[in-house]
Formats: structure tokens, sequence, C-alpha cells
């Protein structure tokens, strides 16, 4: 992609955040409760911002969740963290930062067109190393604009004794002054006004487990600080107040990587079974998107809607036919 289409399609998405986030448009503004009540609330994670709405745009940072990556860096900086299946049965992060801009972020991969539901929400740039023509297609169609570092966007740099493709880190701060401020039109998960009025999980779990293929699993435990990876790869690790596992159709993206292997694209919209790890308990429910810009819904196995504690999230967005997740 040239550095112009880049700048293109930046300009393009501030154009729309702002004609989104007018005055006269309360329905989409998730920072107004009416007309005239104006809250600082983060779209990302349900909690109060003392300082204000960031005055810079969100990125959804893809991030290679492999050992031949480690460590990742930056991670425990994002605001909600989403990890889903790439080829050959491994998965990959997209990290959404808002809040907190860090200068070291990585290590950075390419994008897929799983991420277009991913970011839409959060009005997320997606910042990567590169990624296939067809994926690029894709986002344009889809009107997601992207800062990768083989489309010439600065911030990028090669982390010394490392590996291609390995290697890449990004500096957020650096594309905050390039990009300017964009607010998320929705927010991403329905938040409850406090954790005293978040929907309480009835069951009591210690220890997660959600299985993305025979290749790859990812073990969690909950502690004082949350949920955090046992066997992640993030130094320090990222920890959440909630832990969704979002069970979703998967097909064929239509090419394949250079090993050979299908790459698979998860179709982040419609609805599907949920499993909720609400701080130390459970829910087992559903959750649902009208389409891949919308606010993720979620509701308990009677239907009834569930509404999560203020904090950060991470999702696991797991094919619908073959992974699974348990708990103890």
């Amino acid at each position: 992609m040239k550095l112009r289409a880049i700048v293109s399609m930046v300009a393009a998405a501030a154009l729309l955040a702002a004609c989104s986030s007018g005055d006269d448009d309360t329905a989409q503004d998730p920072n107004k409760k009416d007309g005239s009540d104006l809250v600082q609330i983060s779209p990302l994670t349900g909690e109060r911002l003392e300082d204000g709405l960031p005055e810079h745009a969100p990125f959804a940072v893809k991030i290679d969740n492999t050992g031949s990556a480690a460590p990742q860096t930056g991670l425990d900086q994002a605001d909600l963290v989403v990890e889903e299946t790439v080829e050959g049965g491994a998965t990959r992060l997209a990290a959404i930062f808002y809040s907190q801009m860090p200068e070291s972020v990585g290590h950075v991969r390419s994008v897929r067109a799983t991420d277009i539901g991913i970011a839409k929400p959060a009005s997320a740039h997606i910042v990567a190393s590169g990624g296939a023509p067809q994926t690029f297609d894709r986002l344009r169609e889809a009107e997601v604009p992207i800062v990768s570092e083989d489309g010439g966007a600065g911030g990028f740099s090669r982390e010394a004794g490392k590996a291609a493709p390995y290697n890449v880190l990004v500096n957020l701060r650096h594309l905050t002054e390039q990009i300017g401020p964009v607010r998320p039109a929705v927010p991403y998960l329905p938040w409850a006004e406090s954790e005293e009025k978040a929907t309480p999980a009835p069951t009591p779990v210690t220890a997660a487990s959600v299985r993305f293929s025979n290749f790859h699993t990812t073990e969690w435990a909950h502690g004082e600080g949350g949920w955090t990876r046992t066997n992640g790869i993030a130094q320090p690790e990222f920890s959440a107040r909630n832990l969704l596992v979002l069970f979703a159709d998967e097909v064929d993206a239509g090419y394949r990587d250079p090993a050979g292997n299908a790459v698979p694209e998860t179709n982040f919209v419609g609805s599907g079974r949920a499993v909720v790890f609400a701080g130390g308990g459970v829910i087992e429910g559903t959750w649902s998107k009208q389409d891949h810009a919308s606010q993720i819904q979620l509701a308990d196995g009677e239907g009834k809607p569930v509404e999560l504690a203020p904090g950060k999230t991470w999702i696991e967005l797991v094919n619908n036919s073959t992974a699974d997740v348990s708990w103890r």
C-alpha cells in the first residue's frame, strides 16, 4: 500500500468518527447517558476517565503469539485483547490500545480478515507488519484503516538479535502524532455502571483452559490481579477483570500462507455460545453482534442480559466447531 493510500484512509476514518460523535447523535455516543449529561467513560473498559477521553485514535495491534516472538512487549498496557485463530492451528492477538500508548509494542505481525469485526466496534486503526492483498481489499471494503510497516508507515523498528518476521516493534506514541483523535462509536461490551451493579457470576472458579486447536491451548488462573495466562509469553502479562470465550463460525479466507497452510477467517458477527468468566465466577450463555461495527451483547442461559464490571477484558474468539473450554 502506498503512503498516500494510508493517509487517505486515515482521513476518511477521522471524518467518519467526527460524523458519528456529533452533539445530536446521542444514541451512538458511549459517553452520553442522555442528550445533556456527558460522562467520561472508556468505551473499551467501562471505566471512568478522570482526564476525559484520549485525544488520539484507538489502535488494534496485531501481535504474534508463538514462542518465536517471545517476549510480547507492551501487552499489559492494552485496554482489551482478542485472541484469534490463524493458519496451522496457532493463534494471534489483536491488542486494542486507547487509554495508554506505549513506546514499544510487539512483536507485530500481519493482519487477517477476522480483524475487521475486532477493530470496527472500537473505531480502531489496525497496526500490522503487512498482509495479503486479498485481506487489504477486504479492509478497504469494510472501511477499516490500517497502518502497516510494508505500507511505509512510520513508528516501526526491528529488534536487534531477533530473526524476521518475529522482530517488528511499533511505537504507538509516534502514531498518535500522525493520526488525529478518533472516538469509538459504541461501547465495545455491555458495561455495568460499577462492579457492584455487574451481573453476578454464580459458579466460583479459579482456573480455565481454552483449547483453540490440537496445536494451541491458552491456560488461565484467577488471582488478586484478575485473570492472567499461566502459559503466556508477555513481560509483564496482561491482567483481565473479565475473560470471555466466544464461539463463532470459521471459514476459509480463500488463500494460503507461504507455507501452504489454508488461512482461516472467524466470522465475528451474528451469535453463538459464550462462557463469561466475570471476576472469580463463570456464567454460561450466549453472545450476539448485529454487524461488524456493533457492540457485543451478552446473555445468560435464560436469555437475561449480562453486564460486565468495568475493567480490562480478554476475549478468546474460538472456532465454533472445534474449540473447547473447561474450568475448575
